[in-house]
């Protein structure tokens, strides 16, 4: 026979859980404990010379090669399907 640690009990040795309180005692108690994290640090934002935003604007504004087949296909088909008088 056992007892329970919280209230007392008297209880069979297979017991689990109290039969009086409820307290759950037999399995090992689990330590848990929570991950540290880091805190992120922070970052100054790269600076651009003019000359690299200049670029960066350009590339965002560059059309590419394969559009230009398309734009003088669409410009052919509108010029015949809409002549100009």
């Amino acid at each position: 026979m056992k007892y329970c640690p919280n209230c007392g009990a008297q209880l069979p040795d297979n017991a689990m859980f109290c039969s009086a309180c409820g307290a759950r005692f037999g399995a090992p108690q689990q330590n848990y404990q929570q991950p540290q994290y880091q805190q992120p640090q922070y970052q100054q934002p790269q600076k651009m010379t003019y000359w690299e935003k200049v670029k960066a604007a350009q590339k965002k504004q560059k059309i590419k090669w394969w559009m230009w087949p398309i734009i003088a296909v669409g410009t052919y088909l509108l010029l015949q399907l809409f002549p100009i008088s």
